[in-house]
């Protein structure tokens, strides 16, 4: 009878409940009883029952102060024991749910995210798009064919050569995208598009090529113009396409105990905007969204919005260079593994500056995707100046750092004078840390991935995944934090533990930290009175489980403003 799936039952179930229910000041909608709960509050206290009223708390503490808001028509939900946490937030993903699990338009080369492709599962799927047309373009022949989700890191030797593709597929033009800011083409490809050694590298991109000079067929960040319009085109997705993954998308997000989700694509215009306010009012989208989006959004829309505590748009998105993987970081001293090449900044520090003041005078701040030291710190510097010469206060501002991977050690105090967020991904560290000091050096990596260095600062740090980079799972975040491994426990003791984050601050980072930099801390990201209920049922303790099992935690229910949005399909015995 105490199991959860069947635990939404009447008062009298708990009839000790009952006589107090008479004197009910203000009677809850729905109490919850018997539960291990974390609070996230200031002082991380811990409660065993709660009440919720028109989707907000309205007492949190335990069974005999509850009894006094439990009317008659009250639900009375017995947790069994069961552990309550917040509803847990992605700092920062690309809301393609739909696009890539449910409705993918791009074949992608890894089984699932975050489980990268060897050059023989690589060389599989080109063959398998020969044979079945899977990912193959229309148009004349020979057919282009295009994926996703390379990442050669991981390869033995870690290098892209044109020749791995040609070998399976030396007739037909081969493009691939890389998992995050790159991409790589075939022989085919660059004599189709007339690349070669002498071809210039394109505006905010880079041509690799080989000791001999000539193009291995990865580049960095943007690829040729000359080779991407001879790629036919997708034809563009339908509002109807468009509005159908976001919704079936984000019960993904729902499942995994997501509840706020921080849209993170730069590219966000106005009209996308206003079909999730659309899907919205119509009462089809559950999850919160904290839209960022494009400049020109902003300046269209005029100031920020805020619909129904549901869908938050303050913040453009914009990006100053590209990731570490693809070598697209912008760093002060060259790749230790690439001489003479820094990186480049996407803009100007007076171009981010001018956009930063443009933006602070119609109520919008701005996250910017920064990873390498010399990103950050054009980032920095933009912001002090945009503050300075609006007079705007930086913690009412709370501009962020997205990614903020490499920051050199005398940046560091910057970040708490200006009030600037550190928006992280923990798995960013655990899938990087197989390249990191090669590219940066040992002396250089100090500075990276540095949670802890962060929190000492009293850096706000909040933390996502970076979706379709890693699995959206949030847990799988928590348990990155925590012990800086991946989920088959390596490296032992975790990759520079001494930057690991305790489990009370990784569960902060991911819910009282989002709401945080959304402006949002007032009503979301901890169980208090007064906000709303927003909250995740879980089977285990977050706190004492081992740590190697954190990402291993699923969710039974998922609760958002007091409604439940996702349980946990009960298993057939």
């Amino acid at each position: 009878m105490s199991t959860f799936a069947r635990a939404c039952v009447r008062t009298l179930i708990l009839g000790f409940l009952a006589p107090a229910a008479l004197m009910a000041q203000e009677s809850a909608d729905t109490v919850y009883v018997n539960g291990n709960v974390y609070t996230v509050d200031p002082v991380f206290s811990t409660a065993s029952a709660f009440a919720i009223k028109d989707g907000s708390f309205i007492y949190v503490g335990d069974e005999a102060g509850v009894r006094e808001h439990v009317g008659p028509q009250t639900f009375v939900v017995d947790l069994d024991g069961k552990t309550v946490i917040p509803g847990l937030h992605d700092a920062h993903i690309h809301i393609r749910f739909g696009e890539r699990e449910l409705y993918p338009r791009i074949p992608d080369i890894r089984a699932e995210i975050g489980e990268w492709a060897s050059v023989e599962r690589m060389q599989q799927v080109v063959q398998q798009a020969l044979t079945t047309g899977a990912g193959m373009r229309p148009g004349p022949e020979p057919r282009w064919v295009v994926l996703r989700g390379w990442m050669s890191d991981v390869w033995e030797p870690p290098v892209w050569q044109k020749e791995l593709i040609d070998a399976v597929a030396p007739d037909n033009p081969v493009y691939i995208i890389r998992y995050t800011h790159g991409s790589a083409a075939n022989s085919k490809a660059l004599e189709l598009a007339g690349i070669d050694r002498n071809t210039p590298d394109p505006e905010g991109g880079h041509i690799k090529k080989d000791e001999n000079g000539e193009p291995t067929g990865e580049f960095v960040e943007r690829a040729p113009p000359e080779l991407l319009e001879l790629i036919p085109p997708l034809p563009p997705m339908t509002d109807y396409e468009l509005s159908r993954n976001l919704v079936e998308g984000t019960q993904l997000a729902l499942a995994a105990g997501l509840t706020t989700l921080h849209g993170a694509s730069s590219g966000t215009s106005y009209d996308d905007v206003m079909r999730e306010l659309k899907l919205y009012e119509v009462g089809l989208l559950r999850i919160r969204i904290n839209q960022m989006v494009s400049v020109d959004a902003a300046k269209r829309m005029g100031g920020p919005l805020n619909y129904e505590d549901k869908l938050f748009v303050q913040s453009v998105k914009t990006l100053l260079d590209g990731a570490l993987g693809s070598r697209g970081a912008h760093f002060l001293e060259e790749y230790s593994d690439y001489p003479d090449f820094y990186g480049e900044p996407r803009a100007s520090e007076d171009v981010t500056t001018q956009t930063a003041i443009e933006l602070l005078e119609i109520g919008f701040n701005m996250r910017i995707h920064t990873i390498g030291d010399a990103a950050n710190r054009i980032a920095l510097n933009a912001f002090e100046a945009a503050l300075r010469q609006t007079g705007k206060n930086g913690r009412d501002v709370r501009f962020a750092l997205e990614h903020a991977q490499v920051i050199t050690p005398e940046d560091l105090p910057r970040l708490a004078e200006l009030g600037v967020v550190a928006s992280m991904q923990p798995l960013h560290a655990t899938d990087d840390m197989h390249f990191a000091e090669a590219r940066l050096g040992a002396e250089r990596l100090k500075g990276a991935y540095a949670w802890s260095t962060l929190l000492d600062n009293d850096i706000v740090v909040a933390t996502g995944t970076d979706y379709s980079v890693s699995p959206y799972n949030p847990f799988y975040t928590l348990h990155a934090a925590v012990t800086r491994q991946d989920r088959e426990n390596n490296p032992p003791g975790g990759w520079r533990p001494e930057e690991a984050m305790t489990r009370e601050e990784a569960l902060y980072a991911a819910t009282m930290a989002g709401a945080y930099t959304m402006h949002a801390e007032d009503v979301l990201g901890s169980i208090e009175v007064g906000k709303l209920a927003d909250f995740v049922v879980i089977p285990v303790d977050y706190m004492t489980i081992p740590a190697e099992d954190i990402w291993k935690i699923t969710p039974d229910v998922t609760v958002i403003g007091g409604d439940v949005v996702y349980r946990r399909p009960v298993e057939a015995d």
